[in-house]
């Protein structure tokens, strides 16, 4: 019977120690007081982060503030501000240089210089660089109505971050004005934001929001929130920059235009000679009915009078055939004499896009109204 007790014992024993009952046994493995501090630190990051990049999507409106050299090798602060609907009116660094936009109404204003549409194909660069042009986002290295507004934005940026390292220990620095920021980076770029609550994204690399042209707009954006007075100042320069736009040139619109017949008249004895061009255009999209205005240039050679050329101008139905006439005046040294006449005619087309500025400003009050501003 002794055996059988001695059994049972064994049994009982070894049970207890795979159960785990609530035994307590010395030297069990766990976490250690400094990787728990490393653990904590990582989730005051990760909170620091969501907490800032809510507050962006949830901001009515952002201003995003860069610096380029100007003409003289200074620096120069450049701001583009925009609503979390699209609105926006400023200025965006491209390869270091200043493009100018407006958008308001859903259409898209540029302000570039003729190098920078000659850059894009278009063959009116000189004209466009003139003037506004409307367009779209395709014009820009990145669509920055897109990518910039503070919803997308912060949407985009909380993608970034989430495939950083998620166990690489917190960075921390200082701004110039003491302000202290978490330095969470990649291989893009960094984005900062603030180690104190309220968190705030205080500025990130463009190339986080715009991995292919997002670098061409430089190696930082900086960024704020726009509430109260600040929001209400973009209202009131939204509505001025729509009442100096004019009649920009319209990008969207593409348009053809070919001399179909030509006749030449020149009356004797007082060396007035006129050119008769009948203009014919095609246009391929814009807004149906816009008119296209034509430019039609004459250049005039006489032989021993030298040469001389004129212009005209006219507005023309799209796809329409439009007669057009200017003239020129020798000065004839000798009445008797004759004299053999040429002229060469050469035409272009554009489309001016028609901007409703009372209507837009309309459109305008209402967003902000919403938009609390």
């Amino acid at each position: 019977m002794a055996a059988r007790r001695s059994r049972i014992g064994a049994i009982a024993a070894l049970c207890c120690l795979v159960a785990g009952c609530d035994v307590a046994i010395d030297g069990a493995a766990g976490i250690s007081p400094a990787e728990q501090q490393r653990v904590d630190r990582r989730a005051e990051l990760r909170g620091a982060v969501e907490s800032a990049l809510k507050a962006l999507e949830q901001a009515p409106a952002v201003v995003y503030k860069s610096t380029i050299k100007d003409a003289s090798g200074k620096p120069a602060e450049l701001q583009f501000r925009i609503t979390r609907n699209g609105s926006a009116q400023g200025a965006l660094p491209v390869d270091g240089q200043p493009i100018q936009i407006v958008s308001a109404d859903k259409q898209l204003y540029l302000s570039a210089t003729p190098e920078y549409w000659k850059a894009h194909g278009l063959g009116n660069s000189g004209q466009y660089g003139t003037s506004w042009v409307r367009t779209d986002g395709s014009d820009l290295p990145v669509n920055a109505l897109e990518v910039l507004s503070p919803r997308k934005a912060a949407s985009t940026l909380r993608t970034a971050v989430s495939v950083m390292d998620p166990l690489a220990d917190p960075v921390r620095s200082k701004l110039p004005d003491g302000t202290e920021v978490y330095d969470v980076g990649s291989g893009l770029g960094a984005l900062r934001v603030t180690t104190a609550a309220p968190h705030r994204v205080v500025s990130f690399a463009p190339s986080l929001v715009a991995a292919a042209g997002g670098k061409t707009l430089g190696a930082e954006m900086r960024v704020e929130p726009l509430t109260g007075d600040a929001l209400k100042k973009l209202q009131t320069d939204l509505d001025g920059a729509i009442g100096g736009i004019g009649q920009p040139f319209d990008a969207l619109t593409q348009v053809s235009v070919s001399v179909v017949n030509d006749k030449l008249d020149c009356t004797d004895f007082v060396g007035t000679c006129r050119a008769t061009i009948d203009v014919a255009n095609t246009v391929i999209g814009g807004v149906s009915g816009t008119p296209v205005h034509l430019t039609l240039t004459v250049d005039f050679t006489a032989q021993s009078l030298g040469a001389q050329s004129c212009t005209a101008n006219a507005d023309a139905a799209p796809g329409a055939t439009t007669s057009m006439t200017c003239e020129v005046k020798f000065k004839l040294p000798n009445r008797n004499a004759s004299y053999q006449v040429q002229a060469k005619p050469s035409a272009r087309g554009e489309v001016r896009a028609a901007v409703d500025v009372n209507a837009v400003r309309e459109k305008l009050k209402s967003e902000f109204a919403a938009l609390g501003g």
